[in-house]
């Protein structure tokens, strides 16, 4: 497939990566390509994580008012009546 870039602006910064890399500018769009993709597919990826951690939070909320004998107070669970740690 041959790719034509026919932007003024575009040529450009493809000129200057190339020259600040010391790459081919083939090499250079390769590259950057690859490179965008990749923070892209990460984002995404967060995102995904972020809402199976805000999905968990809200299971446990939801848990958390229909059993409110749950023990919720850290420093309980975790710290005698002496303020040291159990």
């Amino acid at each position: 497939m041959a790719l034509q870039i026919q932007t003024p602006a575009a040529v450009r910064l493809v000129k200057e990566l190339s020259e600040i890399t010391g790459e081919s500018v083939d090499t250079a769009v390769e590259i950057a390509a690859r490179e965008r993709i990749e923070r892209l597919r990460r984002s995404d990826e967060e995102a995904q994580r972020r809402a199976r951690v805000y999905a968990l939070v809200g299971e446990l909320q939801a848990m958390f008012r229909e059993h409110p004998e749950i023990e919720t107070d850290h420093g309980k669970l975790l710290y005698g009546e002496d303020g040291l740690p159990k």
